[in-house]
């Protein structure tokens, strides 16, 4: 059965001998085995053996064949880049890695603590409970959980094949874009000709970086009127806007409405 693993959490059900396919992960993920074995297979060559109490780090740039060997139950969590970003000390170990010692996947034993947190986890999901913004939460509760339970050494092992430099290069975009005014100087700034840099770009963030620049700029420009706490000129300078005109036609055509708008409605409804 070829599966898409869409959701932050997504549970695992599998009887013995079924099978999952899972391709083109948009993000890579955990795979906690809770109960049972499985066999995991990756793009069909190497094959590996899962036990219960284990989880497992599988990147985004393989097929997998997951197969039941017994009745087997488990969770998946995708992982954002900032979750895998939250703490520098990864990368900073896994650049001083060795390449030729890295193994296709890494695991580790799912300690009690993680284990009780993923059953009331689970618990909640098969209750149908839908809020995202819960859903985050657990997984930046997650990742604390995961600093107390493990050593940095431990976890710059699991996480190594996750941490390419595809990762690093989404650090350093999500670190800079807010520092420049357009893609040239983005790309000049990471030492990339304009066109290599919109290629690896698209590639990475599939997307093309104007339109994602601008969205993100459109989310934290929102944030920042609605906040109430800058002056508006203030705004349009710190996003780098060449005038108050120009941030003005900016957020009509983004929002609907000039910034003043924005603000003034904002007041209304705070009144």
């Amino acid at each position: 059965m070829l599966v898409e693993i869409k959701n932050i959490w997504e549970n695992v059900s599998l009887s013995k001998k079924e099978c999952w396919i899972v391709d083109e992960l948009s993000e890579p993920i955990i795979f906690f085995l809770l109960k049972g074995s499985i066999q995991l297979t990756i793009n069909d060559t190497d094959i590996y053996i899962i036990n219960r109490n284990e989880m497992l780090m599988l990147p985004n740039t393989n097929l997998y064949k997951i197969e039941a060997i017994t009745q087997s139950v488990g969770i998946v969590c995708s992982l954002s880049v900032e979750f895998l970003l939250s703490e520098k000390i990864i990368l900073e170990e896994q650049t001083s890695k060795n390449d030729n010692q890295k193994k296709i996947i890494n695991k580790l034993p799912i300690s009690e603590n993680i284990f009780q947190f993923l059953l009331l986890l689970r618990k909640c999901m098969r209750e149908k409970f839908v809020s995202q913004y819960y859903f985050n939460l657990k997984r930046n509760e997650l990742n604390l959980l995961l600093f107390m339970h493990y050593n940095k050494r431990e976890l710059a092992q699991f996480f190594e094949n996750a941490l390419s430099k595809d990762i690093q290069f989404k650090q350093f975009v999500l670190n800079n874009y807010l520092r420049v005014k357009n893609v040239q100087e983005l790309a000049a700034l990471a030492n990339f000709s304009t066109s290599g840099f919109i290629k690896k770009f698209q590639r990475v963030f599939d997307e093309s970086p104007y339109k994602w620049i601008q969205k993100q700029k459109a989310a934290k420009i929102l944030i920042e009127i609605n906040r109430g706490v800058k002056p508006l000129q203030e705004i349009a300078n710190e996003y780098k806007f060449s005038s108050y005109q120009h941030f003005s036609g900016f957020c009509k055509a983004t929002f609907g409405s000039p910034p003043v708008k924005i603000y003034k409605k904002n007041l209304k409804n705070e009144t």
